[in-house]
Parts: structure tokens; sequence; C-alpha cells
């Protein structure tokens, strides 16, 4: 068994640099020996181990390889710490045991083509490995250069003795490597610094599709079935049974048998082809029913309109007014608006009528009399109002609309319907309008906006002067003056701003013009640091109902731009100067979108802070007008969904400044350290962060609420509401 070199110096040379990157540890398995044997038409790799020890194994394809890991386990071969075979078996290419790290040791077998298939087994002896061949496609191979038997190699390792404790992660180690023979890659100089990259893992998925929870849905039933023909007595039929009997002589006999009289509308059936009409017929086959029950089946399969008066029951398709039993209820309702409750009503079968009105526009033209100046065509334009009733209805292709036979008239003047229909319907229509006309819900929706300012200010200014006859040398602020003569010149005044603004000269003078320098060296260090910070805090109260918008606004009014119009009429000049304002301050913007029967509301939040910062001014026409730039942060949150009582922060709008201001002598003032003495430094860190803190409060609309109500002012709001 001889390891070969090549590969190994390519493949193996990173593998090999990484046995100091990790510690080892006391109870690492030794692996001591590695056969194979090619018997039985397969491969097997024997690992073995001292004292029969079981390391843990992990296995992984990889493009043509299989790669398995042993993890806490050591290579103490008796040839060297690796071991490398090329063509052990057919289909096989190449079998590579190393040394991973200090405590891992990788076995590499590659397939051609295609990865191997293995099965791993821990025996009394150490690890073996049943590689099957059988699925492996065989390379074609060159009688001419192919070896005649598995090509074996030397190779030796040189590496560092490894303790117990083992090196610190992060030092890097040099593995020098001897190699006899060709190489692949010679001497790669592979270097591990630092510790190694763990890898990154995915957070687990969910282990199954999580739908978002539903909550509670408020649920109101309303019975539509057809209001049923009260015949008044409790005979039974014992025995019916019909085949294809005219629904006209069926609901004869029954009414006969309840002792009332049966009138039908002419034309109820539908005339066939020869002219005669075909009435609708009807089979049965009941036993003791109640005749009451039987008739109003009857009614129903046979679709027809049936009211009763006195002793006398008025069957037909479609029964006029005189002989129904109609109704008429007017209803006001409170919330919803007489155009939604009418197309609501629409959709479920009824039609409707509605008073409107209606603004017209009329554009007549004008007619231009022959020789008339101008080609422009002249038009008059009339808006008149017009009053129209406007009729809705629908039409149904595979559904029976529930409210058919039902009027409704609405009045948008006094937000009120009239319903006109049978009882039964009336009773639907009027259930499902207490069902829409709902009141909105309101919310107390409490809102602080805090603006938080820091500022600081770091300055450092030196200042000296000194003169030597009539040459004299000040440096101050960062702007160094020469002076040559005994007075200064007239235009001489050095003003940098800030510290070290004003120049140092002889005590008891004045600096500036008629200013003389000292003859004596003077010297001063001016060094301030400021710190500042402010919070503005608006803490409104806003009340706002379902689907609206409220707004709060402290601002002023800042002129931003300036609008010049000229206008030139019969040698007359025009000048308009139209000014453009913007508010400059604080608005906030609240919407709520819905607030469900859960407690949740649904809103969003726009706050929008702006300020002066600067501004610029403008000469028109020789007058001087200034305009004023302004800063803005905006925070358009979106759509919130927040339960009733609960604290929304919404926070990270930050604005930060950091500026370095810097006045120098040219050349002195870049020289290192020294150069401090020749320079004036301003260093200013502004931050500027908007938090908004918002609290939602549902308001109770019951009989029960006692909102508003019993409130005792204070004494100091007592003073402000009393005259």
């Amino acid at each position: 068994m001889k390891p070969h070199l090549g590969l190994l110096g390519a493949l193996g040379g990173s593998a090999i640099a990484l046995t100091a990157s990790l510690p080892a540890y006391a109870s690492a398995t030794q692996v001591t020996d590695i056969e194979i044997n090619t018997e039985g038409g397969g491969m097997e790799l024997v690992l073995e181990t001292s004292n029969g020890e079981r390391p843990q194994v992990f296995t992984v394809n990889q493009e043509n390889m299989l790669i398995a890991d042993l993890i806490n386990t050591q290579l103490q071969l008796p040839d060297g710490n690796g071991f490398v075979q090329e063509n052990p078996a057919p289909g096989i290419e190449m079998v590579m045991v190393t040394q991973l790290d200090a405590n891992s040791v990788r076995v590499s077998i590659a397939g051609e083509g295609t990865p191997p298939t293995s099965e791993v087994s821990q025996t009394d002896s150490g690890i073996l490995f049943s590689v099957d061949t059988s699925g492996v496609a065989s390379a074609p191979s060159d009688p001419a250069s192919a070896p005649s038997q598995p090509s074996d190699s030397e190779i030796t390792f040189e590496a560092p003795e490894t303790s117990v404790d083992g090196e610190a992660p992060g030092t890097p180690i040099d593995v020098a490597q001897d190699f006899e023979g060709d190489v692949l890659v010679p001497d790669p100089q592979v270097i591990i610094e630092g510790q190694l990259t763990s890898p990154s893992l995915a957070p687990p998925t969910l282990p199954r599709a999580v739908a978002p929870p539903v909550g509670d849905i408020a649920v109101s039933t309303t019975n539509i079935n057809p209001e049923p023909i009260i015949l008044g007595t409790n005979e039974i039929v014992p025995r019916l049974v019909l085949r294809d009997a005219p629904v006209r002589d069926v609901l004869s006999l029954l009414g006969r048998a309840a002792g009332l009289n049966v009138a039908f509308l002419t034309g109820t059936g539908e005339e066939g082809e020869d002219g005669a009409d075909t009435e609708p017929r009807i089979s049965l086959d009941i036993e003791n029913e109640p005749v009451q029950n039987v008739f109003n089946y009857v009614l129903r399969i046979s679709g027809l309109e049936a009211s009763l008066d006195g002793r006398t029951i008025f069957v037909g398709d479609n029964l006029p007014n005189e002989s129904s039993n109609l109704l008429m209820r007017t209803i006001r309702l409170n919330q919803v608006d007489v155009g939604t409750a009418l197309n609501f009503l629409v959709a479920l079968g009824a039609e409707t009528a509605v008073s409107r009105e209606r603004l017209i526009t009329s554009v007549n033209a004008v007619p231009v009399a022959e020789g008339a100046d101008g080609g422009t065509a002249v038009t008059e334009t009339q808006t008149t109002t017009e009053d129209r009733i406007e009729v809705q209805r629908v039409e149904y292709t595979d559904s029976d609309p529930i409210l058919r036979g039902l009027l409704v008239a609405g009045d948008e003047r006094t937000n009120s319907l009239t319903l006109t229909g049978n009882g039964r319907l009336m009773e639907i229509a009027t259930s499902q309008l207490v069902n829409l006309d709902i009141r909105r819900r309101q919310v107390a929706v409490n809102v602080r906006v805090v603006d938080v300012n820091l500022l600081e200010t770091d300055r450092a200014s030196t200042s000296f002067s000194f003169g030597l006859g009539e040459f004299d040398f000040v440096s101050q602020g960062g702007i160094g003056v020469i002076n040559f003569g005994e007075r200064v010149p007239e235009f001489f005044r050095v003003d940098p701003g800030g510290i070290g603004g004003n120049p140092i000269g002889v005590p008891g003078t004045t600096s500036g013009r008629d200013t003389e320098i000292a003859d004596n060296f003077l010297a001063q260090l001016q060094v301030a640091v400021t710190e500042g910070n402010a919070k503005i805090l608006t803490d409104p109260t806003l009340v706002v109902q379902e689907g609206q918008t409220a707004e709060v606004q402290l601002t002023e009014d800042v002129v931003t731009d300036f609008e010049r119009t000229t206008e030139v009429n019969e040698g007359i000049t025009t000048v308009t100067l139209e000014v453009e304002t913007e508010p400059a301050g604080l608005i906030l913007q609240i919407q709520v979108d819905r607030i469900d029967d859960n407690g949740f509301i649904t809103l969003s939040v726009a706050p929008s802070i702006s300020a002066p910062v600067d501004t610029i001014e403008v000469d028109l026409d020789g007058s001087e007008n200034t305009i004023t730039l302004l800063s803005e942060r905006r925070l358009a949150s979106g759509q919130i969904r927040v339960r009733d009582g609960q604290t929304l922060i919404l926070s990270g709008i930050i604005r930060d400044t950091d500026r370095v201001e810097t006045s120098k002598v040219p050349i002195l003032g870049d020289i290192p350290i020294l150069g401090a003495l020749f320079r004036r430094s301003t260093r200013t860190n502004q931050r500027q962060e908007l938090i908004v803190v918002l609290t939602p409060q549902i308001l109770e609309d019951s009989e029960q609420s006692t909102f508003g109500y019993r409130y005792t002012p204070g004494p100091d709001a007592r003073e402000l509401i009393e005259p």
C-alpha cells in the first residue's frame, strides 16, 4: 500500500493547512490503518481505529465525489497522515483520506462521471465503507496508457505536533510538504488566517401552511320562506295520488276540503302551438298530510301567487294589487344614505325609484352677423336644475331574486324609503335594512409626536502674534497676517467668526482698523464644546369616525417663492407679484379605514414636520425679497392594524448631519501637531429624529355609554371655561 503524491498536492493542500485551525480534543478517535478490498465485484474501504472506537460519520455527494467527514477523529498512520490511491476498482477514479482539521478526517471517493453509492457501517475493528461500483459508469481506457495495476506512491506529511489543547483559533500556520515525483499543482503555499467561517443556516421553515387569524364574524339570519296561506282547518289528507293533474283542479279539490272557495285568474297557462292554453300539471303522492300544507306545496312548485280574502282564495300568475294583500311601509334611515340602501335592495331583486336633482349644462351657439370681425365661434352656456326619477331593476340569468315583486321608492331629502309589497317581502327587506343601517364606530386616537434635536458643536482655535522691528505676524482663527510697517492698513480687519474672532494685539487697544500689532509674543488657545437638545412634543387626542380623516396643523406660513407677471396694455406696463407661501411646522393626518367587530382598528398616520433652514435674497425690480427654504421630514405609515388600547411606536426617521469646517494658514496649517497653531476647526454634529406614539381607543356608542357625560372640570379648567 503506497499512497500517491500528485493529487494530494492539489486536492489535499488546503485541507492540510487547516490542521491547526481548530483545537484537538483529548477523546479523539485514532485511525491507525487503512485497507482497500476489491473482492466480490465491489470495493470495501476499511478504516481501523484504536480500541475499536466508533466516531460519527456524515456523508454528502458533491459533483462526482462521495465525501464522508468523520467527526472527532485523527489520522495516526504508520506511513504518514494521509492516504491516496488511484483507480482502486472499476468505476472508481480515486480514494483519498486526509486530515480535514485537528479533529476531523475526510474520506473522498471519486467516481467516473457520477458519485458512487456507499453504505457506511461500524465494525469491531473500525469503520467500513461498502462502495457499490455496479452503478458507476466506467470510463473508456486506453490500453497503451492504462496502468496494469493501481498506482501507489509514498507520501509524507510534515505537520507541527499538536498538543491536546491544540493551537488557538486564528493563528496562521505554514505547513511544509515534501513531495516526490510529478505533482499537479506544485507548492500552493496555502496559509489560513483567522477563524473558520461558520456556515450561515437559513431559518427553519414552517411545518405547514398557517393561515392568518380570522376572528369572530357577526352573523344575522333571516327566514326567506314564502308566507303560507292559512286555510283555518286541521283536515288531514289520508291518501292522495295524482298523475299529471291540472293545478287548477288540485287547488280546487284542496280548497273544497278546507271549506273555502278558489278563484283563478284567467290566462294562467301558456299558449301552445295550436293557440290553446296549456295549464300547468302536477303529480302528487301524499299520505297523512294536513290540507293546508298540501295547498301551499302546490302553490310553491307551480309558481302561482295566492291571496286569502274572507272565505275565497285568489290564485294567479301575477295577481293585481286589488286582489293581493299588499302593505306600504316608510322607513327613515339613520346612518346609511338612500342611494346605498336602494342599490342593496335592487341587488336582492327589488325594483326601485328615486327622485334626484341633476345639474344640466346646455351649450348654445350664438349666430354671428355677416362681416363681423373675428372668426371664433361664440357659444352660450346655461346650467339648470332638473328633477329626475331614476328607476333601477336587475335581471338575473340563473337565480331567482328573493325580493322580486317589492317596490321601493327613495327620497334623498328626508333620507327615507317607502316599501310596497306583501307582508313577507316587507319583513325580509326591513330586516336587511336594519342590518345595513348600523352606526359607524368612532375611535379616540391619542398621538404623541416627539421631534428630538440633538446638537453638539466642537470648536478649537489658536491665536498668537509677535513683532520684530517693522515685521509683525498675526495668526488668528486659521488666518495669517504679515504686516510691514508701523501701522495697520485701513482695510485690515480679520473677522473669521466664532472662536478666535478677535485679533490679539496690544492690551488696551482696539483690534481692527488703526490697530498696533504687539511687539511682544502673545498667544491664546480657545476650545469650546457646546451640547444641546430640544424636544418638541405635541399630544393631541382626535375623535375620528370610521372611514374619515382627521388633521392637526400647528404651522406658520412662510414665503417660499415669488411669481412675477408683466402685462402691457396700450403702452401701460403692469407688473404683478404673487407671493407663494407654504406652512412650516407640524401637520398630522390620521385616517381610520376600518374598525371591525373584534376590536381591531385599521388606520394610517402621516406626520410631517418642516422648519426653515435658510433664506435666499431675490432682487426683483430693485426690491429685495426673501425666500425661505424649508427642511421637511415626512412619514407615511400606510395601513396599520392595531388592537383597541394597544400602543404603536413609529420611529427611525433620523436625519444625521456631521459638518466639519476648517480655516488654516497655507502650508503652516498642514504641519503635523504644530499645524494646530495655524488653523481653526469647527465640528457640528446634529441628529434629528421623529417619533410617533399612537394609542387608539374605541368609543362605546350604545345606550350604556357614559363617554362625555358627568364631566366635572378642575379648578384650572374652570377658570378657562367660565367667563
